[in-house]
């Protein structure tokens, strides 16, 4: 019989690491995510500077306007890999391990409510197959390891004293710190505790300790006055249930009204659960945070009321599982990973691309600040804080081929990186530009 610190181990122990094995692969899945990208550069451009930046440096229109990283750290972090590495070859491993702590962390707390090890693999299949769509480069990803680090740290008194420190961490790390003073005030309040209301003001007061000061919370307000233009982009939009890989919030909502209506989730617990249920339900970019609070909650609630039989294995069938789950996550690992064709020019594309001013879609944005800049400034990119709601509806009217003339000429635009189904498109092979590239994703012509 196998035991580990006077745990007998079982088969269903080493399903817990399943979720965990199979995020190895996810971080190897062909590389898109174009907001990474400038993040890096805008580390090194920090690195180099010596000082946080404060104002838009790659863009045509809106350089020199008011603009601060809010990811400042990370940025920073990606910019000296990237130096010391001479390339971001790091990307994978880096997503894996901050992914794979936050499932660790979320399934401990989760174990520790149901003491039920079937309910708690159960629910790191969920939570993975939810994690796997956020399991990215982006800052973003280090909220949600900071966020079950919270969580895990509320847990217990002794180790409440860590919590403003993590919110501290998190404010240099990513603007969604204020999810996690979020959580401590329903927290305060689901135990009627002067405690947690004194944490998160602390929280509150030392992640203005940070390099931007008070305008950490000027980032907030910007994201805030730009909701407009957060809306049209897809992430910032509500779920669609019909994507499979918004299906596991949908069986948590379910698994919540079932435990709530046999009296399983203890009034208490509904002031947190409800609000962050709620809070999944605004946005895409809202699922898996909200699954990660929830999820302890809502498993304990569901946990069946016969006691869990666990029968101890043989040392080799439960090593023998072991071995196949790290050869599995050790091939996902050591995958190499491509840039994604369909997000990112070809090489070919952009030899063809001189060094004037070019028009793109928001999505090239990000990776043309990463591989051109400074020699290029962007037209556009997702920085929606930057751009406002505006802009990105007037770029859209571009890309359908409307008033594209006198924008093109103000601008001094002659050539354009484009989706072959745009209308713009259609409309400057028309006016006779001249292809020069042409792909299944991507299409440059440049003018006559």
């Amino acid at each position: 019989m196998t035991r580990i610190g006077g745990v007998r181990l079982t088969i269903r122990h080493v399903f817990l690491l399943v979720p965990v094995a199979g995020m190895a692969w996810v971080a190897t899945r062909p590389f898109s995510d174009n907001s990474f990208l400038w993040h890096v550069r805008a580390g090194t451009l920090q690195l180099d500077r010596g000082t946080v930046l404060t104002t838009d440096p790659f863009s045509i229109e809106y350089v020199g306007e008011s603009w601060r990283t809010q990811s400042w750290l990370a940025d920073i972090m990606f910019g000296w890999l990237e130096r010391t590495t001479s390339g971001i070859g790091w990307v994978s491993t880096y997503v894996f391990l901050v992914a794979a702590a936050t499932l660790v962390i979320t399934l401990v707390v989760t174990h520790r409510h149901t003491a039920h090890l079937g309910a708690t693999a159960v629910a790191g299949v969920l939570l993975a197959w939810q994690g796997s769509v956020f399991a990215n480069g982006r800052p973003v990803i280090f909220s949600y390891l900071l966020l079950a680090a919270v969580i895990a740290a509320l847990r217990s008194e002794r180790s409440e004293w860590a919590v403003p420190p993590l919110i501290w961490l998190w404010a240099m790390l990513h603007g969604s710190f204020v999810m996690g003073i979020g959580l401590i005030v329903l927290e305060a309040i689901r135990r009627r505790s002067l405690r947690h209301v004194e944490l998160a003001l602390v929280g509150g007061v030392l992640a203005t300790f940070t390099a931007h000061g008070i305008g950490i919370w000027m980032v907030l307000i910007e994201f805030m006055e730009n909701r407009d233009a957060l809306q049209l982009i897809q992430e910032w939009m509500p779920p669609n249930y019909s994507n499979p890989f918004m299906v596991p919030y949908a069986i948590l909502v379910m698994a919540a009204v079932f435990a709530a209506s046999r009296g399983r989730l203890e009034r208490n617990d509904l002031v947190v659960v409800i609000p962050f249920l709620f809070f999944g339900l605004l946005a895409i970019r809202n699922l898996y945070p909200a699954m990660i609070v929830t999820l302890p909650y809502i498993a304990a609630g569901i946990v069946p009321a016969k006691p869990e039989t666990r029968r101890g294995e043989s040392p080799i069938v439960v090593g023998a599982f072991v071995f196949v789950l790290l050869i599995g996550a050790a091939a996902g690992l050591t995958r190499p990973v491509p840039l994604s064709e369909d997000s990112f020019p070809s090489a070919a594309a952009l030899e063809v691309i001189d060094e004037g001013p070019l028009f793109h879609g928001s999505g090239p944005g990000g990776f043309l600040i990463y591989a051109q800049w400074p020699e290029r400034s962007v037209v556009i990119d997702d920085r929606a804080e930057l751009y406002g709601a505006d802009y990105f509806r007037e770029w859209g009217k571009l890309a359908n081929g409307v008033g594209w003339r006198e924008r093109f000429a103000e601008l001094g635009i002659t050539q354009a990186l484009m989706k072959p189904d745009w209308p713009l498109a259609t409309a400057l092979e028309e006016e006779g530009w001249i292809e020069l590239y042409r792909d299944e994703a991507f299409v440059v012509v440049r003018a006559p």
